[in-house]
């Protein structure tokens, strides 16, 4: 009898392990891995994949597991890719990480057809559309009436379109922070100014619109940057959005880079859009256009834009590297 109570007292103390350890792993952190070429680079045919930690929720009907409501700031989140980018790609590093915080994080692909290897290549008007729509599976998903935005790049300006222009985008968006945006144009290091030069911008606009969209004064940069009344500016009067731009001064495709800045017009209160230049405030910070979004100087202070309280890191972080 001692000995089957022995076994049984083992037994349960086992199951109890096993039960609590399958607890832990289920809550256990995702890994993070704050390098580019690593993360970028591997996942260039994996489109259709969301990233570590994101739900894609672009079927109707989707219901969401994640509960927002317990999230940092009470909101779901939504990372916007680039321009010849993708959910998967852009945001290995950067979904795990808000996860990790408590984040519920939703990706999506965007102006691409399906089967696409890169997307955010189509005309940027159409793929505000895109992310108006998607905005609202995510409402419809989570039962949230707002959400927070993260873009990079093409990502950065996008979603400006949908707030100012889509029926019903502005109201749906609290945040919205943009890394290395394209928000005023971009000289492509000159390589746009070349094609004007040589007559190929108007042929590249057939086939690749979105970068030709991003080219210092486009017709599709003089309406984002267009307001009702008054003066032009990124952000005009009656625009209820949070804006925070980050940017590093190794920008190689926002050229010149000073060009991610966000202006206001007279009106808009000055804690409305903030520009951050991180190197100002790290000067470990070397990376460029596509490795800002592996880093954790660039991470944290995203985070922190939303949640207000994130501790902002200084850390090394490379050009085509991340950390």
């Amino acid at each position: 009898m001692r000995r089957r109570l022995a076994l049984a007292a083992c037994t349960a103390v086992a199951v109890a392990g096993l039960v609590a350890g399958t607890g832990a792993n289920a809550n256990a952190a995702l890994n993070v891995n704050w390098n580019w070429a690593a993360g970028f680079i591997p996942n260039l045919p994996n489109s259709a994949q969301t990233p570590p930690g994101a739900e894609n929720v672009s079927k109707a009907g989707t219901t969401s597991s994640c509960n927002w409501k317990n999230s940092p700031n009470k909101l779901p989140l939504i990372l916007v890719h680039g321009t010849w980018e993708q959910q998967r790609d852009n945001w290995m590093a950067m979904s795990p990480y808000f996860k990790n915080k408590g984040y519920c994080v939703y990706t999506l692909n965007y102006g691409g057809n399906p089967g696409d290897v890169m997307w955010g290549w189509q005309g940027i008007a159409n793929s505000a559309g895109q992310l108006n729509a998607y905005i609202n599976r995510v409402k419809a998903a989570t039962g949230a009436t707002q959400v927070d935005i993260v873009g990079h790049s093409q990502g950065g300006v996008m979603p400006r379109y949908c707030i100012k222009y889509e029926p019903g985008c502005m109201a749906s968006v609290r945040n919205f922070v943009g890394l290395a945006s394209s928000n005023n144009g971009t000289t492509l290091s000159g390589l746009a100014k070349l094609g004007k030069a040589i007559g190929l911008v108007d042929p590249l606009a057939l086939v690749q619109p979105a970068a030709i969209d991003q080219t210092i004064g486009s017709d599709f940069m003089n309406k984002v940057n267009s307001c009702p009344t008054g003066a032009a500016a990124n952000v005009c009067v009656g625009d209820t959005v949070k804006y925070t731009v980050l940017e590093t001064n190794g920008d190689q495709v926002v050229t010149p880079y000073t060009g991610a800045f966000l202006s206001k017009q007279a009106g808009v209160p000055a804690s409305q859009v903030t520009n951050i230049l991180v190197n100002n405030q790290c000067i470990l910070e070397t990376s460029e256009h596509l490795g800002m979004t592996y880093s954790q100087n660039v991470a944290t202070r995203a985070a922190r834009a939303l949640d207000g309280k994130t501790a902002a890191k200084c850390v090394v972080s490379l050009p085509y590297i991340g950390g």
